[in-house]
């Protein structure tokens, strides 16, 4: 499963040779950690997330045909004080406020 994501990531990115994926096991979900070139940040989550999205969906598929489960962060390589971007959710959550109103958070 690394060799396809890095297939994606490198395609993507203009900087292929700073493409680095981490690999962990936690709780039965394997960890990808993609570390890119600050400039491909943006080309990997792309105009409102579709490209990581899409990315993850692929990866979902192939885990669930090995019946395995995955995760996929990405960090800027040259950024050290950047967090992991949290590329797992699907959909962001509505909130409820005490006005009745709802609030959702992209």
């Amino acid at each position: 499963m690394q060799d396809i994501l890095s297939f994606i990531l490198k395609n993507i990115t203009t900087v292929p040779d700073d493409v680095k994926i981490e690999t962990s096991e936690e709780e039965g979900t394997t960890n990808y950690i993609v570390t890119v070139n600050a400039s491909d940040v943006g080309r990997i989550i792309g105009k409102e997330g579709k490209v990581i999205k899409a990315i993850r969906t692929i990866m979902r598929v192939i885990a669930i045909q090995r019946g395995v489960h995955v995760r996929i962060s990405v960090v800027s390589e040259n950024d050290s004080t950047s967090t992991p971007v949290d590329a797992t959710t699907d959909s962001a959550t509505p909130v409820t406020e005490d006005d009745g109103s709802i609030t959702v958070e992209v």
